[in-house]
């Protein structure tokens, strides 16, 4: 199995969620675990946004621990560029768009085939979407 973790999951991670942690630990050996570079930007901004500097390095070093559990950090490729148009493309079309980051994130998933774990519920107007969500243990093909 080939996982997409979505910003939200590797947060949750990094905060010690106790379901999302015992999803994580029991991943067969072979599950691979992707971090999209969007994802990776969000994190990292997330981490500027701190005001504490005793917080700021407390997330960086949760953001260490986490990069290095990630198979590997997936760029934005012209592939991906383009599965990114068809989603806002069908997304508008049915009157539901979602945040641009999360069209990125969507678009890579299908790309490449991911499963995308995640608690955001507007995934559900992504056609053709493998989504779990490891905080309810919920699995769904939308």
């Amino acid at each position: 199995m080939r996982y997409l973790l979505d910003t939200n999951h590797w947060s949750y991670l990094q905060e010690g969620h106790p379901e999302v942690v015992d999803r994580f630990r029991r991943l067969p050996e072979k599950a691979e675990v992707y971090m999209s570079v969007v994802t990776q930007a969000e994190l990292l901004a997330g981490i500027e946004l701190v005001r504490s500097e005793r917080r700021r390095r407390e997330l960086e070093r949760l953001y260490r621990e986490v990069i290095g559990s990630v198979t590997e950090i997936v760029p934005i490729t012209s592939e991906v560029a383009r599965e990114f148009a068809h989603v806002y493309v069908e997304l508008r079309r049915k009157g539901r768009p979602i945040e641009t980051n999360d069209m990125w994130i969507a678009a890579t998933a299908r790309v490449f085939g991911f499963i995308l774990v995640t608690s955001d519920e507007h995934f559900q107007y992504v056609d053709g979407l493998r989504v779990e969500d490891w905080t309810k243990s919920r699995t769904s093909q939308w």
